[in-house]
Parts: structure tokens; C-alpha cells; sequence
């Protein structure tokens, strides 16, 4: 995120909540029209995407150990705040 601007920066800090539809209708719409204009954060929403489509397929086979949800999301929430810090 070093290149981009306020714009790229504030549409990536969301962009796993845009993907999990999480956010609302206002936040969603103005993260759709970035990605509509800006190449660089539409790859990196193709990237992620693809990633969770792989993890998921990887996954699904078996049951996640107890507490590994929670773990990887406490660590990505810490690697998203060191991101945009």
C-alpha cells in the first residue's frame, strides 16, 4: 500500500469486509466505484478472491482445529491495523 492514496488505502482496509459483505450499503458503494477506476486494487481484490476460493476449497475437506478461526482473524485484523498505520 506504500504507492497508493487515500482512496486505494481506505478501499483496501475494507476490502475483506467487501468480499465477506459485510459492509454497509454507503461504505460498499464507495468501495465498488474505487475499484471501477483503479487497476492496482482490483488485482489485489482478484488476488484475495482467488485465495479464499483456494483456501476454501482446501479446507472444506476437514473440521478446523478449535480456536484456529479465531487465531487467523485476530491475526489478520493485526496485520490490516499494521497496514494502514
Amino acid at each position: 500500500m506504500d504507492d497508493c492514496g487515500p482512496e486505494c488505502q481506505e478501499a483496501l482496509r475494507e476490502l475483506e469486509r467487501f468480499l465477506d459483505r459485510e459492509l454497509d450499503d454507503v461504505v460498499r458503494t464507495k468501495v465498488e466505484r474505487h475499484l471501477s477506476g483503479c487497476g492496482t486494487c482490483t488485482d489485489r481484490l482478484e488476488f484475495r478472491v482467488h485465495l479464499k476460493a483456494l483456501i476454501q476449497t482446501k479446507c472444506s475437506e476437514r473440521e478446523l482445529p478449535a480456536g484456529l478461526e479465531e487465531r487467523v482473524r485476530r491475526v489478520l485484523s493485526t496485520s490490516e491495523a499494521g497496514e494502514s498505520g
